[in-house]
């Protein structure tokens, strides 16, 4: 029952639980794969089973913003499958992913079938843009300090009783986060490791 423990999917029926995984498919992409390009056609939904992608904009001359770090469960591609609209942000692996998908006509099928996905997906998509305005208040108002810490938390995942990065977020990843040089964000990390806010132990 694989798709009925996320969220979005959460009271899906039988009947559309069993399409879903008729016409779902698994793949497995290594780090640095290139999932989705911004302004490509958005033909298909996909959804995190293991790794980690982050979603960016990037203009010609080799700078991004990492708009957000997806793990398992997280899902990318569905305002494109809704809207008709080419997709707004490219998706690259950080590390290796794998990624279950499901083509744009399947899902809109499903999500006229079942009652509650649609109600899901309004959910998701209101939850992201508050995560969205989040964001955009910290580029506009906080210290670069502030920011840093504040997309540590983010990302951070638990582990021992600890609050752990992920392998493969490096420096230069959180400047493209907060909007600043990645020699900047090396300053602020040693200020947080002086201050007792972060422990580096390897590769930790």
């Amino acid at each position: 029952m694989f798709f009925k423990n996320i969220p979005l999917f959460s009271g899906l029926s039988d009947a559309d639980h069993a399409l879903l995984l008729q016409v779902a498919v698994r793949r497995s992409y290594p780090r640095q794969t290139l999932l989705i390009q911004e302004g490509d056609p958005g033909e298909r939904f996909y959804l995190l089973r293991k790794g980690r992608a982050k979603v960016y904009l990037g203009n010609e001359e080799g700078r991004e913003v990492i708009l957000s770090v997806l793990g398992p469960g997280d899902f990318i591609g569905e305002m494109a499958l809704v809207d008709d609209d080419p997709c707004s942000a490219s998706v690259m692996t950080l590390e290796e992913t794998e990624i279950v998908s499901i083509g744009k006509n399947e899902f809109q099928k499903v999500m006229v079938s079942s009652s509650s996905m649609a109600p899901n997906l309004l959910k998701a998509l209101s939850r992201r843009l508050r995560e969205a305005d989040l964001q955009i208040e910290s580029l506009a108002l906080n210290s670069v300090k502030a920011r840093v810490e504040q997309a540590l938390r983010g990302i951070a995942e638990p582990d021992g009783g600890e609050l752990v990065i992920p392998v493969g977020i490096t420096h230069r990843d959180i400047a493209s986060m907060v909007g600043a040089t990645r020699e900047v964000v090396t300053r602020v990390f040693r200020s947080l490791e002086e201050t007792g806010v972060v422990r580096v132990e390897g590769r930790r």
